[in-house]
């Protein structure tokens, strides 16, 4: 089975388009199709296709009332706060960021981060899928030097070692990976990344 974890459309139909010529069993969306809410409908058109076989999580740009809407529309699968079982793989889905300085509607505290995770700590193997990277890794640089991931996220990471670990949120990002421990990530971005399961 493949799966494609792509994040950060923002409204770019373009972009979706050609993500969706990738041939995969399943498409999760890691938040932020639209920018503050607007575009979400254009995307819902574009991807209506793939309906059960796209799992959708809030970015920090949507609200979870906007993606049940969406999902609830056009047939696909809200994700947010969800654990979902791909043959042997456990699969969870965590939508919003930590605190930006932007105000967008979809953000958590890091204590209401730390709650949500706490959800997912017993299911291996893991196959995590957030909106926003963790804290002090490749994948959260926002200039030289500065990181904006979540410090709870990295922790719980550390702590727990899920297989995978799929992020978007910091947009320089898209593309990297590193390893926090056993756990490979991925900053996915618009081109997103494909993965098979074993």
């Amino acid at each position: 089975m493949k799966v494609l974890v792509f994040s950060d459309i923002h409204g770019d139909l373009q972009a979706l388009k050609l993500l969706v010529t990738e041939q995969a069993d399943l498409y999760i969306s890691a938040g932020d199709l639209s920018t503050f809410g607007r575009g979400l409908e254009g995307c819902g058109e574009a991807l209506e296709h793939l309906g059960k076989r796209l799992w959708v999580l809030p970015g920090n740009h949507e609200t979870h009332e906007e993606i049940r809407t969406l999902c609830k529309h056009f047939g696909f699968v809200d994700f947010h706060r969800q654990m979902r079982r791909l043959g042997t793989t456990n699969w969870a889905g965590l939508g919003y960021s930590n605190p930006t300085p932007f105000n967008t509607p979809g953000e958590y505290t890091e204590e209401e981060i730390a709650r949500a995770l706490a959800e997912f700590d017993t299911s291996q193997p893991l196959y995590l899928v957030v909106h926003f990277p963790p804290y002090g890794s490749l994948l959260d640089r926002v200039r030289q030097g500065e990181h904006a991931g979540s410090r709870v996220l990295r922790e719980w990471v550390k702590r727990v070692q899920p297989a995978y670990l799929f992020c978007g949120h910091i947009h320089e990002c898209a593309g990297r990976s590193d390893r926090i421990g056993a756990t490979q990530c991925f900053s996915v971005g618009k081109a997103g990344h494909l993965i098979e399961l074993p």
